[in-house]
């Protein structure tokens, strides 16, 4: 929209800019009827490709609306007209976290602080059954009166609290923002109040450590690191965090959603109740505990297990090695797992081999080899041992073989959505490139026959080269996709051919 004097509404004067968002552009404004400065959100529905965008900028203005709470914006008005959907809100003066974040981390006191007043906001959205799903910096910023406003609830999901309503955000479809997006909702799945709580976590490491807890060289890396890549403790970036404070970003921050704070209001209970959390962290805050005890515990989806981190003399190139100390002793743990482990396996060898039929000395010895039928062995002799063979792969390999091909799934998906929402992929490419995405997974998860696995994911390579032939799929988007394609179809073939 380039003219800054258009009228809406036949009230709301737009002047100048103040940013843009996922759902269009926020301008400074003038509402001529009341005579007050206001920030106008408008969105070009022609730009829109389908009806879903339109119907989620009109959820926005009726989600938001209906939240009667100090610590989120407050909707003064909207509508429609012509080609524009508008929202009419507070003007807030701010500065946004994001704009404070620019500055350096904030003083651990106004974290606690911000810490509870968006845990109240967001336990007031829960209670209505909105989900924000993009709590970030730059959606969190200062009011008049010196205290926080959530904004932005442009892709906020209805709960199941919400009956009757159905999220237009469906499973596989990644909204957000890739550095504060929870595991489960990284991977394309169902979310609940519980992201939000793990983007909170996200939002304070940042305000503490200057960086969030995770960050890529892409988007996807990005989402990849939110599920597998284990915690960082805060407190090795900024050391004069509070234990109990590192503690509670540690609970938020847990893979599993089942491991995190029980509910927004319980985080910001222990967030004004620093005192008591700093003597029974657990009792507020009942998953806290464990999740601090096993940072990087299993993601809510399968993923494939994460290798111990290298003891301290080895650095973990692009990573926190300010923790190689720290985890150093979970990798002793595996080493000397693993030199038990081959202990008892050589003492079973030794047993086995040792071990002979009671019948007199003279009777020849008739146990089979492993690639040999019986053959007899005078008793004076000791058996030969077996020839070594090439290992096939056991059940629990061909799992972790499927696992991969999840993974790449997952990441697939992921290139998917965000070309997509950048408006770099066309929606009947997207769409069809998806559909052969499904058809791998549906014949991932029937288990029945792996070659046919391998075929739908070469149907999903063909697919994407004949979208670039017939000119659906642009050359930047295949540079981004092929990569993600081919390995799809690596992990595919890895798993047809280890369970032949």
């Amino acid at each position: 929209m380039s003219n800054e004097q258009r009228r809406l509404a036949g009230r709301y004067v737009l002047g100048s800019p103040i940013g843009r968002g996922g759902m269009g552009e926020v301008w400074r404004a003038t509402d001529t009827v009341l005579h007050r400065e206001v920030a106008v959100k408008t969105i070009d529905l022609r730009s829109v490709p389908d009806e879903s965008g339109a119907a989620r900028f009109d959820r926005e203005a009726r989600a938001t609306a209906g939240i009667n709470h100090p610590g989120i914006v407050t909707v003064h008005d909207s509508g429609v007209e012509d080609d524009t959907a508008f929202l009419v809100m507070e003007l807030l003066p701010g500065p946004s976290l994001a704009e404070r974040l620019r500055e350096g981390p904030l003083p651990v006191e106004e974290v606690v602080s911000v810490g509870e007043q968006v845990a109240r906001a967001l336990d007031a959205a829960h209670a209505r059954g909105l989900v924000h799903r993009d709590i970030k910096p730059g959606n969190i910023a200062y009011a008049d009166d010196g205290r926080i406003r959530v904004l932005d609830f442009g892709i906020t999901q209805l709960g199941e609290a919400a009956a009757g309503n159905q999220a237009l955000t469906a499973t596989h479809t990644v909204m957000g923002t890739a550095e504060y997006l929870a595991p489960e909702q990284a991977l394309g799945g169902r979310v609940d109040g519980r992201a939000d709580l793990y983007a909170l976590g996200c939002v304070l490491f940042a305000l503490l450590a200057g960086k969030p807890p995770f960050s890529g060289p892409t988007p996807v890396a990005t989402m990849m690191m939110h599920a597998n890549d284990p915690v960082p403790d805060v407190r090795t970036l900024r050391p004069e965090t509070p234990g109990w404070l590192a503690d509670v970003v540690t609970s938020l921050l847990a893979k599993d959603p089942a491991d995190r704070p029980t509910g927004a209001a319980a985080v910001a209970a222990a967030l004004a109740d620093r005192e008591a959390v700093a003597g029974a962290a657990t009792s507020v805050l009942p998953a806290a505990g464990a999740a601090a005890a096993a940072t990087g515990a299993a993601a809510t989806q399968r993923l494939d297990p994460v290798p111990p981190p290298p003891p301290p003399s080895a650095p973990y190139p692009g990573r926190y090695d300010e923790e190689d100390d720290r985890r150093g002793g979970s990798a002793v743990t595996w080493v000397l797992a693993l030199v038990a482990l081959a202990a008892v396996a050589a003492l079973f060898w030794l047993l086995f081999l040792r071990e002979e039929p009671s019948t007199p000395t003279n009777t020849p010895s008739t146990r089979p080899t492993a690639s040999a039928p019986a053959t007899t062995t005078p008793p004076s002799e000791t058996p030969a041992p077996a020839p070594t063979e090439t290992p096939t792969p056991t059940p629990s390999d061909t799992a972790d073989l499927g696992g991969d091909v999840e993974d790449a799934l997952g990441a697939l998906s992921d290139g998917i959505d965000d070309l997509e929402s950048a408006g770099s992929l066309e929606g009947d490419a997207a769409k069809s490139l998806r559909d052969r995405v499904r058809d791998v997974r549906q014949e991932l998860r029937k288990g029945e026959d792996p070659e046919k696995v391998l075929e739908a994911a070469e149907k999903v390579d063909e697919e994407l080269r004949k979208g670039v032939e017939d000119g659906k799929i642009s050359p930047e988007a295949q540079t981004q996709l092929q990569p993600l394609v081919d390995d799809l179809v690596t992990a595919a073939r890895a798993y047809a051919d280890g369970s032949d």
